[in-house]
């Protein structure tokens, strides 16, 4: 079962670069920023750059250097707030947003069409026992490190 399981792990890495990187120089991994943006930004539209790292279960130096590249290519811009100039915030450029609401927004929605046509105590089940695994597997590492 321990190698089911290991190839099962792997099978759900490569489903999540099937992801569709519309614009160029794009990863699948920024399809997955933008989409935890849109899930927590604030009513300005805009959401912390912690706050990403918590939902994708990043590192922060991880999201941080994505964060960046998504800069690089136009799609979201950091900036602070008068008040507080520690906190850094992140929001969709004009092209971003495009981007948000003509694919993630659209995918997500076909995924939902898609995804309504299991039986929902399947999907349950399977993300409770990936959550397991996960933090077994962690318990493991952690124990491992020491």
């Amino acid at each position: 079962m321990v190698d089911d399981i290991i190839d099962a792990l792997e099978t759900a890495k490569e489903a999540c670069k099937l992801l569709p990187p519309v614009l160029p120089n794009m990863k699948p991994v920024h399809f997955r920023v933008l989409n935890a943006l849109y899930r927590i930004r604030d009513d300005s539209a805009s959401s912390r750059i912690s706050d990403i790292s918590k939902v994708l279960g990043f590192l922060l130096p991880n999201t941080t250097k994505l964060i960046n590249e998504m800069v690089e290519l136009n799609i979201v811009e950091k900036f602070t707030m008068p008040s507080d100039k520690r906190v850094v915030l992140v929001r969709t450029t004009d092209v971003g947003e495009k981007y948000l609401q003509g694919c993630v927004l659209a995918y997500r929605k076909r995924l939902q069409e898609e995804f309504s046509k299991l039986n929902e105590s399947d999907c349950i089940t399977m993300i409770e026992t990936i959550n397991k695994i996960h933090k077994i597997l962690k318990q493991i590492y952690e124990s491992e490190m020491q």
